[in-house]
């Protein structure tokens, strides 16, 4: 039975740990308002109707009202949620989330895991959201979500005495829930990519043990129409593959992005010796090559799709937000590319500052700048989440390296990425961290420049610790 019409359709039978139904059900209605926007791994239609379209609510869809709950509270103005509620709410929420998700192995307890997770990693990014996220991508592995049915990790073509994969999942229902299984594979896929990129740690899923095609466009995921995407890193498979780049939307391109993202992660913790011309040469190789792909991705976007101020004019709202989550994960990458090459921590004769990477940070912290703008003025900020918060916080420390090492002087567009943080902050704690962190920063900036009038040899070694630290 259907619950489009509201929440007064049926009422199921919900447990006491939960909050009154119609707050439940506002609740939910908030997460694909706020959260399934930049994370959209559920399917609204049948998501409602399986937690409110029955009089009895399975345990495994309890727990997932239980994983939403908790990561939605935040979004609530409901004048029945005092502080004391809130908190009681959450914590119980996420106990029985957590409890539930050591004990079962199925696809709900993954998506109440993983939006549990969103909450977890949008207060801070540490070693809480680390030891969930080590869960979730060891479980998507050995559940077979890491890889499609056919995929030759698990039927190879050719007779062979390797050890193969089970899958252990029932086969899904529908192309819906096939679809959803993909899309919470992916999930994971950037929750880990964003996890690690802010420190030197290694992915927690391992690429090599992916076999995936792309998710599909969003129209067509919530119009429930089956369609075929291509595979992931598709140019390197062997046989040939069909691709169809009609039936991809922005989280598709979003996930091929990443993969770039990660690869850029794993060249930057590559230690070179910069006295050696060797070492240096082959660095510059990489490095140009990775700028090359990231270049070529972008060209290779639909028409239109490429430029995000078209987007701007194209699209609704909500179909907006996944294009800008995508485009500023284009500019972020950018910024952490060329950042390794413009403002590197130690030099050499032969290995010293470009100033052609240092143009395309600056070029694309122009670009978020005008992106963050939009999003402020159209009053979407609380449809994105964390990510775009971790792309603002890159671009205010590119800022602050640049104006303290080059300029000697700070571009006061850092301004608006402090405040749009600390707005941030209202409803995502780590965007509040950010925003403290850079107020520090800038307070000592401006009293060293206050006590001699420029910024001294302190200030600037500073901002180098900054930039070391962006590649911690």
């Amino acid at each position: 039975m259907s619950v489009a019409s509201g929440p007064t359709s049926i009422v199921p039978d919900i447990d006491g740990d939960l909050p009154p139904y119609d707050l439940l059900y506002a609740l939910v209605d908030l997460f694909f308002k706020h959260i399934n926007t930049w994370a959209p791994i559920l399917d609204r239609k049948s998501t409602m109707d399986s937690l409110f379209g029955s009089p009895t609510l399975e345990e495994p869809d309890r727990i997932l009202l239980h994983a939403i709950v908790a990561t939605t509270l935040r979004f609530s103005q409901d004048p029945r949620l005092f502080p004391e509620h809130r908190k009681k709410y959450h914590d119980l929420s996420k106990q029985r989330v957590q409890l539930y998700g050591l004990e079962n192995s199925n696809v709900r307890a993954l998506q109440a895991l993983v939006i549990l997770t969103l909450d977890v990693t949008g207060t801070s990014n540490g070693p809480p959201g680390w030891n969930l996220l080590a869960l979730i991508a060891r479980s998507v592995v050995q559940l077979g979500l890491a890889v499609e049915k056919h995929s030759s990790l698990v039927a190879p073509k050719y007779p062979s005495i390797a050890t193969l994969r089970a899958f252990v999942l029932p086969e899904p229902k529908s192309w819906i829930e096939d679809e959803e299984r993909r899309r919470l594979f992916w999930m994971v896929y950037v929750l880990d990519r964003y996890a690690t990129i802010a420190t030197a740690f290694e992915f927690t899923l391992d690429e090599k043990e992916v076999d995936r095609r792309l998710p599909c466009r969003e129209d067509l995921f919530s119009l429930n129409q089956p369609v075929e995407t291509r595979w992931f890193r598709q140019a390197e498979r062997y046989e040939k593959a069909i691709d169809r780049p009609e039936n991809l939307g922005s989280f598709s391109y979003y996930c091929e992005l990443l993969g770039i993202l990660s690869r850029i992660h794993q060249f930057l913790k590559r230690p070179i010796d910069i006295s050696s011309l060797g070492d240096v040469e082959q660095w510059q190789g990489s490095y140009k090559e990775l700028d090359g792909e990231l270049n070529r991705w972008l060209y290779d976007l639909p028409s239109g799709c490429g430029d995000i101020s078209r987007i701007f004019q194209s699209y609704a709202t909500t179909t907006t937000v996944g294009w800008i989550m995508l485009h500023t994960a284009f500019h972020t990458c950018v910024i952490r590319l060329h950042s390794s090459a413009a403002y590197p921590t130690v030099r050499s004769p032969i290995f010293m500052p470009s100033y052609n990477a240092m143009q395309r940070c600056l070029a694309a912290v122009e670009r978020l700048r005008e992106i963050g703008q939009y999003v402020v003025k159209s009053g979407i900020l609380d449809m994105l989440g964390p990510p775009f918060a971790f792309s603002l916080w890159v671009s205010a420390r590119l800022l602050l390296v640049h104006g303290s090492t080059m300029e000697r002087e700070l571009d006061p567009n850092i301004g608006f990425f402090v405040s749009t943080l600390s707005d941030m902050g209202r409803h995502w704690e780590v965007a509040q961290r950010y925003t403290t962190i850079l107020g520090r920063v800038l307070e000592e900036y401006q009293e060293n420049k206050r006590s001699i009038g420029v910024a001294n040899d302190h200030t600037t070694s500073s901002a180098v610790r900054i930039l070391a630290d962006m590649r911690r």
